[in-house]
């Protein structure tokens, strides 16, 4: 098995979002252009990305596909308020879910993740110590609200580790777990 990517909110096919996510992109196709190429410079064939909802955004399911193959690796999606339905769409990907758990590997020690498009306040394990990735507020006001709530729980004593993998937070290309905890400073980089 190959690594192992995360990102959200990537939109494809939706116009709108540059403008109020202030992306970087003077027009759509300036855009998917970009986002394709960046995930194919670091995602290979064999590796695994979890889209963590919105891969699309106004898509239909022909420009769908062609995304889809124009990207490297195998897509697991876990399904977000703009993404298409329905099973020619759902054929596209490893899997179509509303939530996902899985298990991977940081730095040789394994580390367990869960995963929903929306910020979960509470969820199974936060306690524990288990990954939270989530997108769906951008970097919006209520973006910047969930991660007070998260520096508030901490301040209580109730840790989370809980990171919005929007596309925008991740420089528009998907990271391995490892990069977003260095990002986020809970782990050292690596030398």
């Amino acid at each position: 098995m190959g690594k192992v990517y995360f990102i959200a909110d990537l939109h494809f096919g939706h116009r709108d979002v540059i403008h109020f996510d202030s992306r970087p992109f003077r027009d759509l196709n300036e855009m998917e252009e970009e986002m394709i190429r960046r995930w194919n410079h670091k995602v290979g064939p064999q590796d695994h990305v979890f889209v963590v909802g919105d891969m699309f955004g106004g898509a239909n399911t022909a420009h769908a596909g062609e995304i889809v193959h124009s990207l490297n690796g195998k897509i697991h999606l876990i399904r977000g308020n703009h993404d298409p339905k329905g099973e020619v769409f759902e054929e596209l990907f490893e899997e179509v879910v509303p939530a996902k758990g899985i298990q991977v590997r940081v730095r040789g020690q394994k580390q367990r993740v869960v995963m929903r498009h929306r910020f979960l306040p509470i969820y199974k394990g936060n306690d524990e110590g288990v990954v939270h990735l989530y997108g769906h507020t951008h970097n919006s006001g209520i973006a910047k609200m969930e991660n007070q709530y998260i520096r508030f729980m901490g301040w209580l004593g109730v840790p989370m580790q809980s990171f919005n993998v929007g596309a925008c937070n991740l420089d528009y290309e998907p990271k391995t777990l490892e990069e977003i905890l260095e990002a986020a400073g809970r782990i050292r980089p690596a030398r």
